[in-house]
């Protein structure tokens, strides 16, 4: 279990949101904290995003953002505002390539990102602000 994985679900488990984030195929999550961009953390069937929001000109901008696989949570895609989106299966030509970095490169920012998460006290000083699940 990486350290993002690990500062997630503590999130969850803290809002008692944990059994509707894995049983669920719908999730929906999100947590509201003083000088913080909002946390959200969804589930879409095998889709996992976390990212922090805020309001720019009227629009809403994630930085960062990650896309995950579930049940495993091996990340597929990543946005950051001044980077952009990187994926791990890239579609070229009629085919889909694999960055073979991908996973190495992210991983460190994911882990920076977790430690951040509980040193921010998401599990403990956040709000719960919305939240939704469904089966179908």
């Amino acid at each position: 279990m990486t350290q993002f994985q690990k500062a997630i679900e503590k999130v969850l488990k803290a809002h008692k949101q944990m059994e509707w984030f894995q049983t669920g195929q719908d999730f929906y999550l999100r947590l509201d904290q003083p000088n913080y961009d909002r946390l959200v953390i969804e589930r879409h069937g095998e889709t996992i995003i976390v990212g922090h929001y805020f309001e720019q000109n009227g629009d809403l901008m994630s930085d960062p953002e990650v896309e995950l696989h579930y049940p495993d949570w091996t990340p597929v895609a990543i946005t950051q505002l001044l980077i952009g989106r990187r994926e791990k299966f890239i579609e070229r030509e009629g085919q889909t390539l694999v960055d073979r970095n991908f996973h190495r490169q992210v991983a460190p920012f994911l882990a920076m990102w977790g430690r951040n998460i509980d040193a921010q006290g998401w599990a403990t000083r956040a709000t719960r602000t919305s939240s939704r699940w469904s089966e179908e």
